[in-house]
């Protein structure tokens, strides 16, 4: 079997995600232009949104939990989508606004700057890995979908704590109770405010 390199984990997470928006009647156009995005989006009632489609394979066949992009400034049209890989097929995916995955990544400052997303091993927010933390935003196509809906949401920070509120809560409702996170855990969680740091970078 011929290893799995970046370049087809790509297309075989972007082809995903353009298949997920499509049938849920999405308009999608792949972007043609020299940056980071991937593609773009447009709502009937004229939002543009950015996509920056990433996976966790490095190549090689090489999986991992960590997601890299290019360093960005994060806004409310632009969304990272992290398509993790498992024996070639797609085992999960994780819309993240770009201001979630700007604030819970870390920066490498070298030559290039990176931006990268550890789900497992990473940082961890109140002894959870951020696979844990973060899970209301696994599968949220509505984020995409429903985007009117939470565009108020996406203009400040105290609006981002407040998706972070719903995602979680949304997320604790789909699943059966043994699968979410308890509800005094998810009480503590929020106690402190992490928006903040962004303001700091």
């Amino acid at each position: 079997m011929a290893l799995l390199t970046e370049r087809v984990a790509q297309e075989i997470a972007e082809m995903h995600v353009f298949s997920e928006l499509l049938k849920r009647g999405m308009n999608v156009f792949r972007s043609v232009a020299e940056d980071d995005a991937t593609a773009l989006v447009r709502h009937p009632d004229g939002d543009v949104l950015e996509l920056k489609v990433r996976t966790n394979c490095e190549g090689g066949d090489k999986e991992s939990s960590v997601f890299k992009t290019a360093e960005y400034r994060p806004d409310r049209f632009s969304f990272v989508v992290c398509v993790f890989l498992e024996d070639r097929n797609v085992a999960e995916v994780w819309v993240f606004p770009s201001m979630v995955f700007y604030v819970y990544s870390s920066l490498s400052r070298g030559k290039v700057k990176t931006r990268s997303l550890d789900l497992e091993s990473g940082e961890q927010k109140y002894y959870a890995p951020l696979r844990e933390y973060l899970r209301g935003f696994r599968s949220r196509w509505s984020l995409l979908t429903n985007y009117p809906e939470f565009r108020e949401l996406l203009t400040s920070p105290e609006g981002f704590e407040d998706l972070e509120d719903i995602v979680t809560m949304e997320e604790a409702t789909e699943h059966p109770p043994e699968e979410g996170i308890p509800w005094d855990e998810y009480v503590a969680s929020i106690s402190e405010p992490v928006w903040s740091q962004a303001a700091q970078q």
